[in-house]
């Protein structure tokens, strides 16, 4: 590729050493923690593990066998095929425990073995945007000492997973926008599928990003029939990769599920705590009354079920979800509301630290300020090509305000953000030494 082939032999040197110290510091992190907290300790962790061992040991793709979880008492039920989570991240576990056994730190460290893709995917995004190796080193440094990574990385969640796709994604547009070639937005398309089957959220830049890519194209003079066409293979190709899981989920429960059965759930739930006084304890969850609509019902017409109340509830209380917007918004990127939680990606140490909370609130403010200050002070025709990034992160932190918010939900996010951050930070160096120097 020739991004790496002219690089310098200092800079081939600086990428090499970036990478080697970035995955060398997260394998030494998984062998060095004192202990992992139980998988059936975490609700999506212990779904995720145990879907991944019934898919090895032929149960098919259903909860059968899970331990300390809220349905285990519906034994029958179980042994149900399930829609709850999207497919892709426990396909990668099982494949792991097919060839490894179920070894959690070999699942740790081929999330490491992403943050190195994600590392390489950041500088080459930054030499695409903004042309030098510069501004590229310090985004794969960025990617290199991130505390979040370092800890999403020793749990069996997506967000490793995601990231990697989601920066691929990104890198592909940029690559497409570049060469004005079908197959690259073909792939970014691919990229996008598989992201959507880590997490679903993925599902609604399907839409926003082919659609203002559209208004880019034709502003590089570009007819409206050559503007849409290669849109128009980037969405085919992201439904492609869908279709799969679709197909199957209509077969076996008759309806459209392109995201999950635990869609209404996080809605539903998102919307109702916005309407809880956090100071009167621990809120419910939802509603009593819904949960008692839907205690017998089973995961797809529990899910349709919440998902009518969720519409309703947001048409009942449209002040107080404009009003949780900003916090929502604030824990998303900053971590930095529910300070008292104590908890970052089920972190194993935060029983015991709350100051964990710091590793992500510190570290984001940085740089979202530095990639601010990129857009502010832009030169040349960047913000054009950086469309897609903006889209993403304006279409996601939107869609936030209606979820459960986590700190981890802006995880896939942050390596674009760190692309941005690192220009901001070199600019801002560069304009001081000149300002020094006259």
């Amino acid at each position: 590729m020739k991004a790496f082939s002219d690089l310098s032999r200092k800079h081939r040197m600086w990428l090499a050493g970036i990478v080697v110290v970035g995955f060398a510091a997260r394998a030494a992190w998984i062998f060095a923690m004192p202990y992992f907290a139980p998988v059936n300790e975490q609700a999506d962790p212990s779904e995720y593990n145990q879907l991944a061992k019934n898919l090895v040991s032929g149960n098919g793709y259903c909860l059968l066998g899970i331990k300390g979880h809220p349905a285990t008492h519906l034994a029958e039920r179980l042994k149900a095929p399930t829609a709850r989570r999207p497919p892709l991240y426990p396909l990668v576990l099982a494949a792991v425990y097919r060839f490894f056994g179920e070894r959690y730190r070999a699942v740790f460290l081929l999330h490491c073995l992403f943050d190195v893709v994600t590392t390489l995917a950041v500088f080459l995004m930054a030499r695409r945007l903004f042309g030098q190796v510069s501004v590229g080193l310090v985004a794969a440094g960025f990617v290199a000492c991130y505390p979040p990574f370092f800890q999403q990385n020793v749990v069996l969640m997506t967000e490793s997973l995601g990231t990697v796709l989601m920066t691929l994604c990104f890198l592909s547009l940029l690559a497409a926008l570049a060469k004005q070639r079908l197959g690259m937005f073909a792939v970014a398309g691919l990229l996008l599928g598989a992201s959507a089957l880590v997490r679903p959220d993925a599902i609604v830049l399907s839409v926003a990003i082919p659609l203002a890519l559209v208004f880019v194209l034709r502003a590089n003079k570009l007819t409206w029939r050559r503007a849409a066409l290669p849109l128009v293979a980037m969405f085919v190709c992201f439904w492609l990769v869908m279709s799969p899981w679709v197909i199957r989920n209509a077969i076996l429960f008759g309806r459209f599920i392109p995201g999950t059965t635990l869609t209404g759930r996080v809605m539903l739930t998102g919307l109702h705590m916005s309407t809880v006084d956090p100071r009167l304890g621990v809120a419910p969850l939802m509603p009593s009354e819904v949960v008692e609509r839907v205690k017998d019902l089973d995961d797809v017409e529990k899910n349709e079920v919440l998902m009518r109340e969720s519409i309703k509830y947001l048409f009942r209380h449209p002040l107080v979800w404009l009003s949780g917007a900003p916090r929502k918004i604030n824990k998303m990127w900053l971590n930095a509301s529910d300070w008292s939680a104590r908890y970052f990606l089920y972190y194993p140490t935060t029983r015991r630290n709350h100051n964990v909370n710091y590793s992500l609130l510190l570290p984001n403010l940085f740089l979202l300020i530095f990639a601010f200050l990129a857009i502010l002070h832009h030169k040349g025709g960047w913000l054009r090509k950086a469309v897609p990034i903006f889209v993403a992160i304006i279409v996601l932190t939107l869609a936030e305000t209606f979820l459960e918010a986590a700190g981890r939900h802006s995880m896939k996010l942050i390596p674009s953000v760190m692309v941005l951050a690192a220009h901001g930070l070199h600019r801002t160096l560069s304009r001081s030494r000149v300002g020094g120097i006259s």
